[in-house]
């Protein structure tokens, strides 16, 4: 969670279970998957509406509606009942796919009840400070507590302060390490306090795309998508890097914030300042969960190149940032 150049914070970076790139056909979304990428291309290939699949299904026993199929191939939901992965072995035989292509792509089943993706040391989505509403427009889309699956190493983040005081572009640099098989995107949650500035845009620079973005006027709340370019197997590491774009902002920026929900080893923020907007002090702050910030260390020195950073390393959860007062 980040404070965004006008003054909007940035929530939690959540990574999800679902495509990467398009297969180029039926073998490559079997061999790289996800699993409804390649039930997707599986049934396109059979030439079989999903009716007829269904249909056949409960021919051989397996009760599995068309709301059920549907959310399969597109990534909503995904089997886990022994019942449901049955029925995907049915479908590989009525697929004419090789046996076990369906299935091994979905992995271990996903831990149920209290501790779902609970990381010793993390805090709730709430914890935070954010809305039951913001929780709700971004579980309506996107599942708020699918970050887990990732541990962030390093933060790397760079605000970009213009001639009147406006942050208009941060840099983000992540190196993350998979908890599980298949996690394969981030969602970067934006909430603005300032209401009635243009929404955030999202630019790709290294080893991620954009997918979804979505938006709440009312709460002034946008989740974007940040897919990797392939799903990782636990264990492995990934380095992604893109840019958050504000333009036509009416505010000066004040600070630049981050907010971990789980334990992380390093956090680095840079301000770069404008020759001509250059803030007369300048401090960082640490606001563990929702109690109000309260200082790092004395005031930082501003370089003579208009840029001031603080570097954190192995940091309990909570909100990050550097704070600075303008004349």
């Amino acid at each position: 969670m980040t404070q965004v150049p006008h003054a909007a914070a940035r929530l939690e970076v959540v990574p999800a279970l679902a495509p990467t790139a398009e297969p180029k056909d039926l073998a490559d979304a079997l061999r790289r998957g996800p699993f409804h990428l390649a039930l997707q291309a599986a049934i396109r290939a059979s030439g079989l509406s999903l009716e007829s699949v269904q249909r056949r299904l409960r021919s051989q026993g397996h009760q599995i509606s068309m709301a059920s199929l549907s959310y399969w191939q597109r990534g909503r939901s995904r089997p886990e009942r022994p019942s449901s992965l049955a029925a995907v072995r049915t479908l590989e035989r009525i697929l004419e796919l090789p046996p076990g292509s369906l299935i091994t792509l979905l992995g271990p089943a996903r831990p149920r009840g209290r501790w779902v993706n609970h990381v010793p040391g993390s805090v709730p989505f709430a914890a935070l400070g954010h809305s039951e509403r913001t929780l709700r427009m971004v579980s309506s889309r996107i599942d708020p507590d699918v970050n887990q699956r990732l541990e962030t190493i390093s933060h790397h983040e760079d605000l970009h302060v213009d001639a009147e005081g406006r942050g208009y572009r941060q840099r983000i640099r992540r190196v993350l390490r998979a908890r599980s098989d298949g996690t394969d995107r981030m969602i970067v949650v934006i909430v603005a306090d300032d209401p009635g500035n243009p929404r955030p845009s999202f630019q790709p620079l290294l080893n991620c795309r954009v997918g979804r973005v979505v938006h709440d006027d009312e709460e002034d709340v946008t989740a974007a998508e940040m897919i990797f370019h392939r799903p990782l197997r636990a264990g492995e590491t990934y380095l992604a890097e893109y840019e958050v774009i504000a333009r036509d902002l009416t505010t000066r920026a004040s600070r630049l914030e981050v907010g971990f929900r789980q334990p992380t080893r390093e956090c680095v923020l840079q301000a770069v300042f404008h020759p001509s907007a250059i803030p007369i002090r300048c401090y960082p702050v640490w606001q563990p969960q929702t109690r109000q910030p309260s200082p790092l260390e004395p005031e930082l020195h501003i370089e003579a190149s208009g840029s001031v950073h603080v570097a954190i390393t192995d940091l309990p959860a909570g909100r990050y940032g550097l704070c600075w007062e303008w004349e």
